[in-house]
């Protein structure tokens, strides 16, 4: 059974983007599960020290990478129309920004979420929050 889960990163020179993957790897119950799709708004300093941190990520999760040079970016919205495309049929979707922190077993929380909703009737639940600073 598919359990996989989408989980789509916008990144905008963000100096939280890898302590946001590591925290959410290792918060999961599955990491297996995990599949990320980075749209990573960068410039070349960045690349040097942020790409091998992603390249040793990809070892332990599937990472699908967009690089896209600062410049280019058109917006937010712009990066999350590519991140969209990169949806290979997972059976859930997250959508976060790339300076965020999970609570331990977050996965199986927010599945078990869903799963209870569609057992009270609701097809296509959608969560969603504006979580907190942390």
């Amino acid at each position: 059974m598919n359990e996989k889960i989408f989980i789509q990163l916008a990144s905008y020179r963000d100096s939280e983007l890898i302590p946001t993957i590591q925290d959410c790897i290792c918060k999961a119950d599955n990491k297996q599960d995990l599949v990320f799709s980075i749209a990573w708004q960068n410039c070349e300093e960045e690349i040097k020290t942020v790409q091998p941190q992603l390249d040793s990520l990809k070892k332990e999760v599937t990472i699908k990478e967009i690089s896209i040079p600062w410049e280019e970016s058109t917006g937010v919205c712009w990066a999350r129309n590519k991140l969209q495309q990169q949806y290979d049929g997972e059976a859930y979707t997250l959508q976060i920004d790339s300076h965020h922190r999970f609570a331990p077993g977050w996965d199986t929380y927010l599945k078990e979420q869903i799963h209870a909703l569609m057992d009270a009737g609701y097809e296509k639940p959608l969560l969603t929050a504006y979580v907190n600073g942390y």
